[in-house]
Order: structure tokens, then C-alpha cells, then sequence
């Protein structure tokens, strides 16, 4: 049986074929490096190397002084084999070359390489251990002498100043006016303006999560009229959002609003994700309803008081896995919603 003794080749090349790129200094930001290796056997015949015990004795190495990158670390620079979310190159289409498949003993394996904030360029190599034993480096001081250069960026906060918000009306599903209901319903969004950068991500926090109630954060059941007025706010966070609550009759999802299933016996559905490239924001809707008679009843699931709202927390990621994070008030929900910037609490 042939024995893995020595390589014919080593060399790194990012994966999108270049030799060099920036990366965010955010520990999110992931950069493809693909190693390139061609095992030999004892007779200098290529053989083939199990993937995972080829990946049990290759490491990133720096290719000036050939210290090990961290697998898996925390610290400045470190490496894993799982891509993530977050893998665009900063400054490029964020599109990868696919490495082509070739049949004559060459070997391929991406890793993904992130680093920290205040990290310093790197170049990087690769570190090869036959099954003999022996160490072959791609590095300054080594046989072969690939390498690739990554330049670190300072992370991005985004803030308010970054965002777009803005509203617009959306239909229900038993319209403006069914029975003893008046509704009407405004979707707002969420979204980055960069041109060349989107929000990829979000999640939210402080709302509720209740089948009938997901994503319900804020309402004010006004006394007037003897609780007529109802005003609602929800948050549809769920992921993807092209397929969040989505409705097999609708091109779009809907979501469930004004669910007062006690006395009332009533609810609504709200036309929701309905833009293009629904997965680049946030949707919210923003409702008010109105009914005749002896008005809402209460209690009626989280709805145990006149009004009541949760400072809902947002944090949306672009695609480099820079964050920005927000809070959407609920105090004066009968005048709409605004975002604000997140502030500790």
C-alpha cells in the first residue's frame, strides 16, 4: 500500500483566484484561502489523500515567520473550515471563482481565514505533514513559496445616518373594512443605503414570539369611544424572509395582526416582504384598527392592559459581518414607529 511521504506541489490562492484582498477586522468577515497540494507516494506517484485526514495535517501558517494561525481562535488571525455567513471581499463583487476539478493528483481545500479588530496585514502560507513525517511549508524559508496577503479594514458600526426607513400602506387580508373592523396598515423597512452593500441578517429582540401574536412588540388600546381604537406594531424577523409566513395563495408572505380571538372573534393578515430582494431589509407593520360596539376586549393573549410596549432591539449585519444595532419605539405607537440608534441599558 502506498505510503503519503512527501507533495509535489503546495501553494495557497484565495478562493476567488487573486492573491490579495482586504478583510473586515470584525472576527465576522471570513476570506476563502484554498490550499493546493499534490500528495506523492514514496515512488513520487500522486496518491490520493482522505479529505479529512489531508485537513488533519495542513495549516495556515504565517509566511514570513511560519507560526501557526489559530484554528478555530480568538485572537488576531485564526482559521476554520466552515465559511459562515459573512464572506464578500471587501472592495469586490463579493462573487467566487469555482475552483476547477482536475483528475491528475491535485488536491483542494478552503479554509476560511478572519482576524480582529487592530490586526496587522498578513501574509499567509500553508504547512503540510506527510504521513512519513516529513514537513513541507509554503513560506519564506520553505520549498515552495505561494502565499496570499490579507489587509485588515476597521469594522463598521452602522448607524441611524446609514439606514434607510420608510413607509408605505399595505393591504389586509379581509381589507380596509370587513364587518364591524375598519383596518388600515403601513409596512416600514429596514434597510442599508451603501450602494455596493446590503443588510443580509437581522434579528430582534423583545417581542413576543406566540403563535397568533409573532413579532408583536407595542400596542395602545385608546379609551375613546369605549376602546374602539386599536394600535399595533409587529416586527416580521423570521428568516428568510421570503418565505416568512408565507401564504401558498400570495406571491408575498402575510402576517398575523389585530388577533383578538376572545369576544371579538377577530383577526387580520397583513401583506408583508413585498419588495424585491425581500432578504436586504426588515419588515415592519404598523396597524390601526378600529371596531364598533363595546370596542376590544382585554385580556387577550399578551393584550392585558391598555397599552403596553417593549423596547425592541434590533441588530442587522451586512454582508461582510459588519453590525449595526437599533431599537424601534412603541411609547407613542398611535403616531407610527421611528428607529432609533441602540442605546445600553
Amino acid at each position: 500500500m502506498s505510503t503519503w511521504t512527501a507533495v509535489s506541489n503546495l501553494s495557497v490562492t484565495l478562493e476567488s483566484g487573486d492573491r490579495s484582498c482586504d478583510i473586515y477586522a470584525n472576527g465576522r468577515n471570513r476570506i476563502g484561502v484554498t490550499i493546493v497540494v499534490e500528495p506523492i507516494d514514496e515512488n513520487a506517484a500522486p496518491i490520493r489523500v482522505d479529505p479529512e485526514h489531508l485537513l488533519a495535517n495542513l495549516w495556515l501558517v504565517d509566511y514570513v515567520d511560519e507560526s501557526k494561525l489559530a484554528w478555530k481562535g480568538y485572537g488576531e488571525w485564526s482559521y476554520t473550515d466552515v465559511a459562515g455567513e459573512f464572506t464578500a471581499i471587501p472592495g469586490a463583487s463579493g462573487e467566487h471563482a469555482e475552483a476547477s476539478t482536475r483528475d491528475d493528483g491535485v488536491q483542494r481545500l478552503t479554509l476560511w481565514v478572519y482576524c480582529s479588530f487592530g490586526s496587522e496585514p498578513k501574509s499567509i502560507g500553508v504547512q503540510a505533514r506527510t504521513d512519513s513525517g516529513d514537513v513541507v511549508k509554503s513560506s519564506l524559508d520553505g520549498t515552495y513559496h505561494g502565499k496570499v496577503t490579507l489587509t485588515p479594514r476597521a469594522p463598521v458600526n452602522h448607524g441611524r445616518q446609514d439606514v434607510e426607513w420608510d413607509c408605505s400602506r399595505t393591504p389586509t387580508a379581509a381589507g380596509d373594512t370587513a364587518g364591524n373592523v375598519t383596518t388600515k396598515a403601513w409596512n416600514y423597512y429596514l434597510c442599508l443605503k451603501a450602494d455596493e452593500n446590503d443588510f443580509v441578517s437581522f434579528s430582534a429582540s423583545r417581542c413576543f414570539t406566540d403563535d397568533g401574536y409573532d413579532g408583536f412588540f407595542a400596542y395602545d388600546i385608546t379609551p375613546d369611544g369605549g376602546r374602539d381604537n386599536f394600535y399595533g406594531a409587529y416586527v416580521w424577523y423570521r428568516e428568510p424572509h421570503d418565505s416568512a409566513n408565507h401564504s401558498p395563495q400570495d406571491r408575498y408572505g402575510r402576517g398575523q395582526i389585530v388577533n383578538f380571538p376572545a369576544v371579538n372573534a377577530w383577526c387580520d393578515h397583513a401583506t408583508i416582504y413585498d419588495r424585491e430582494h425581500p432578504e436586504r431589509y426588515l419588515c415592519f407593520t404598523w396597524v390601526h384598527a378600529t371596531t364598533t360596539g363595546s370596542g376590544w376586549y382585554i385580556p387577550n393573549g399578551p393584550t392585558t392592559l391598555l397599552k403596553a410596549y417593549w423596547p425592541l432591539k434590533i441588530v442587522a449585519s451586512d454582508k461582510y459581518g459588519n453590525t449595526g444595532t437599533f431599537w424601534v419605539d412603541g411609547s407613542d405607537i398611535t403616531g407610527g414607529l421611528d428607529i432609533y440608534d441602540h442605546e445600553p441599558w
